[in-house]
């Protein structure tokens, strides 16, 4: 169990950096941070890492009882399957449990410290590595270019510095022989104490911008400082992530949701009133002497166009109130759907820790094969159409497609009676996966064909 559970946490851990790997390479982060990092990205891939390990160890330990030909001894003194597996059930309970309560308390706190951590790590800038003989461009509003520079990347020669902090192009250029370059503030203010050099600054502001007149400041010493706190590492307030569905428990979601709902219902019903009253509305029916009249079809012409407009432009108003009341229901509706979602993932967990595991026992006692290579292609293979099975069905919650309770445990319906069929099949010492079995229906079935292709 816990080496196959390393190693499904070190697969999908390797898969995780993959897809950050363009956010964290080459920001010079410290190890700390990456280690934070790796250890929140693994407590909240626990939700596909310890299914598939469950899954697999057990295929793996049944199995390797089956191919020592212990399984059949321990059947043989009159031990039933149940009484073999009855310390794995007690201990797959235990994991359930522990899934429950992971899932429940452990992975909403992963989950917010790990998005607070990535939103660092995405806002903070490259580190500051100024290349000899190369542009950059990372400091705002400048560009940087030196001929070389020391080993130890203070001391500078033939520097250039273009200041874009008016938008106008190359008009403010600083030169120099040599320098020396040095961080100060803790490092959020960096300096270039530049010597031997000059200025040039083409002033295009006002009457100038015809004349650009070009002023050169010839200088033996000059510092110019640089603000670059946007490259440090900068801890982020984690309330900006409070409320989110993914960061809440059980009683929080139920709290989150009976809230959205009951606002989601008087938003509609306050709509309601006020389409009702727009409804509702007068208009004037008199003639041109000022006689009133109730009856449409006595107004004169002018009268009729006027209050023909007035509807016309009365329910345009409502067709635009109904649309953006739709979108604001659909939304709504979306929201409170992910609640639920995830209000269904606390729970869906723990169940899919029990159902692979009486997947994989069984698998375990009708392969017969220990060890990392068939248990794994076939542990693999189950897994997969498990993860699909439940992705299609979140997906189809999700767009309304299919009730909540179903999407989310759309996985766990279909393998549950899969589970108790091979379970009964195994306790009955079927031989259903053996390959000679299936061997042997293959060569009847070519048999059988070949029989009637003769009679023809």
């Amino acid at each position: 169990m816990l080496l196959t559970f390393s190693i499904s946490v070190f697969v999908l851990l390797l898969q995780f950096l993959w897809m950050k790997i363009e956010q964290i390479v080459g920001k010079g982060l410290e190890t700390t941070v990456i280690i934070e990092l790796v250890v929140y990205a693994c407590a909240t891939l626990v939700p596909m890492a310890l299914p598939l390990a469950i899954l697999l160890a057990s295929i793996m330990t049944i199995g390797n009882f089956g191919e020592r030909y212990e399984l059949v001894a321990m059947k043989s003194a009159g031990l039933p399957l149940f009484r073999i597996l009855r310390p794995l059930i007690v201990l797959s309970l235990v994991l359930s449990v522990f899934a429950f309560f992971f899932s429940n308390n452990v992975i909403p706190v992963a989950n917010m410290k790990l998005r607070t951590i990535l939103y660092e790590v995405k806002t903070k800038k490259p580190t500051l590595n100024i290349k000899p003989n190369q542009f950059y461009s990372e400091i705002d509003n400048y560009t940087i270019r030196i001929g070389s520079k020391d080993k130890e990347g203070k001391n500078l020669k033939d520097i250039i510095i273009y200041d874009h902090s008016e938008d106008l192009g190359n008009v403010n250029v600083t030169i120099a022989d040599r320098g020396r370059m040095y961080s100060k503030n803790d490092g959020n203010v960096l300096v270039f104490h530049l010597f031997d050099g000059y200025t040039f600054d083409e002033d295009l502001s006002g009457e100038n911008t015809i004349k650009r007149p070009l002023v050169r400041l010839d200088f033996k010493e000059q510092i110019l400082n640089f603000d670059i706190s946007n490259f440090a590492y900068q801890k982020t307030d984690e309330n900006r992530y409070e409320g989110h569905y993914k960061m809440l428990n059980i009683m929080d979601l139920n709290r989150s949701l009976d809230t959205l709902q009951s606002n989601s219902e008087q938003f509609v019903a306050g709509f309601v009133r006020t389409i009702g009253r727009d409804l509702n509305f007068n208009v004037p029916t008199t003639d041109y002497k000022g006689n009133f009249y109730d009856d449409y079809s006595r107004l004169d012409s002018k009268k009729k166009t006027e209050i023909d407009n007035l509807a016309l432009s009365k329910i345009e108003y409502l067709e635009s109130d109904l649309s953006a009341m739709k979108s604001k229901i659909r939304s709504d509706k979306s929201y409170i759907t992910r609640y639920k979602i995830e209000l269904h993932r606390k729970f869906t967990l723990s169940v899919a820790c029990l159902i692979l595991f009486f997947m994989g026992a069984p698998l375990g006692a009708l392969i017969r094969k220990g060890g990392l290579g068939m248990p794994v292609v076939v542990s693999t293979l189950a897994f997969i159409v498990y993860h699909i099975l439940g992705t299609m069905g979140e997906n189809a919650a999700l767009e309304g497609k299919l009730p909540v309770w179903l999407g989310m445990w759309l996985s766990s319906v279909v393998f549950l009676p899969l589970g108790v069929f091979l379970t009964m099949k195994a306790t009955s010492d079927a031989s259903v996966l053996s390959a000679e079995t299936w061997t042997k229906y293959f060569d009847s079935f070519v048999q059988k064909i070949k029989e009637r292709k003769r009679k023809v």
